[in-house]
């Protein structure tokens, strides 16, 4: 057995060892749960109002479909401790439109909002879809869309030393917009 001899009084107490800084694929995981990303902001037309006061698109027409151009970027979150970092990074790459009385249609953008400029019954350039019957007989007589954006998710980071990345699966975000599609008779007359 050794025996050391003792601390002196006034000897400070010995410093608790500092936690090991977490790896850059811990903080990447990290910043994935934190990540918020976009929701589309539903876009139609016709959008319609009809005399109940319910908005409406209508059978057999172009319906445009789109979302708001604002939620089209990417997404980023970011954390660091000390020298070691992670970035996440969100980037749409698609939307998917659901009819909500059945059928659906995927979109390579956010759409093109309609314009009077493109004309009264033109199709949308890149994203669009027509009704083939009414929602008479859904909940509310009315039809539940959804639009949903898939984003393509990525890291990046470092532990101060060397850089390191990876992918995340593909995530989306989604709304739902509920509407009337209305049929509309038409007369024609010579």
């Amino acid at each position: 057995m050794r025996c050391l001899p003792p601390l002196p009084a006034n000897a400070p107490p010995a410093a608790p060892a500092a936690p090991p800084l977490p790896t850059p694929a811990e903080l990447a995981a990290q910043a994935f749960e934190q990540l918020r990303l976009p929701l589309p902001v539903p876009r139609h037309s016709p959008d319609v109002r009809l005399p109940d006061g319910r908005d409406a698109t209508i059978v057999g027409e172009n319906t445009w479909v789109w979302t708001d151009r604002s939620v089209w970027h990417p997404a980023v979150q970011r954390v660091q401790v000390g020298p070691v970092w992670a970035e996440v990074t969100a980037t749409p790459t698609g939307m998917t439109f659901t009819s909500g009385t059945g059928g659906s249609m995927s979109c390579s953008g956010p759409g093109t909002p309609y314009d009077r400029s493109y004309g009264l019954h033109a199709a949308s350039p890149d994203c669009g879809f027509v009704y083939t019957r009414s929602s008479v007989g859904q909940p509310n007589d009315q039809a539940s869309a959804e639009w949903a954006i898939q984003w393509q998710v990525s890291w990046v980071g470092s532990d101060g030393t060397a850089e390191v990345g990876g992918d995340f699966p593909q995530m989306s975000s989604r709304a739902a917009a509920t509407f009337a599609v209305a049929e509309v008779q038409a007369l024609r007359a010579n």
